[in-house]
């Protein structure tokens, strides 16, 4: 499976936070929260790109979730795994923004027949690798949206299935079970893109 995000990190990068830097936030030392900020960003913004597959969108949900985040690192719940209640607060904002997306594409695409069509960009002037995980992204989000929350933080960003089931409020068995639809319906929506492309690329080298 081509990971949308591009190249995997390390798992530690992906998890939870140094317990020594919640301390400090507890303890509101000085350039904690910079420290933290520094910490969590690049995680949350993967997770959101995950989920909404539109950096743009992505930006905007990851500055958001960070000041979600901060607001409330005073009130978290200490039984509750940082990354899990990191990751449910994410997954929700995520939630949110989907439908307004998808409600403002399905208003867009009532009026798409009355605007001319614009030129889609030639096929060989996008780099393939960058190709190929728009792509994936694309076809992540056809997946219906538990199934696609399930396989984004537990397959691309390797959250443990406890941890996936404490963000979406599900029991394990249903993370394995969404993530095993996901991986099935992935796979069939993924092979006629590819078989498509490879298509199109021998038809250029011939």
């Amino acid at each position: 499976m081509v990971d949308p995000h591009g190249p995997a990190s390390d798992r530690s990068e992906r998890a939870g936070v140094d317990p020594e830097l919640l301390e400090a936030l507890a303890a509101r030392e000085p350039r904690a929260i910079e420290r933290w900020y520094r910490a969590e960003h690049p995680r949350v913004w993967r997770t959101c790109l995950g989920l909404v597959a539109d950096p743009a969108e992505a930006d905007d949900l990851a500055q958001d979730a960070m000041l979600k985040l901060a607001d409330r690192l005073d009130r978290r719940d200490p039984a509750v795994p940082y990354a899990a209640w990191r990751t449910k607060v994410v997954v929700n904002l995520c939630r949110d923004r989907r439908r307004r997306i998808d409600a403002r594409r399905r208003a867009e695409e009532a009026g798409a027949s009355e605007r001319p069509e614009l030129p889609l960009p030639d096929p060989s002037e996008i780099a393939s690798q960058a190709e190929l995980q728009q792509i994936v992204r694309d076809v992540l989000q056809r997946l219906p949206e538990r199934e696609r929350e399930a396989f984004v933080l537990r397959e691309l960003e390797q959250f443990t299935t406890a941890e996936v089931a404490l963000a979406m409020e599900v029991g394990e068995s249903t993370v394995r079970s969404l993530t095993t639809l996901a991986r099935r319906r992935l796979r069939e929506l993924l092979e006629p893109r590819l078989a498509g492309r490879s298509t199109d690329s021998g038809g250029e080298r011939g």
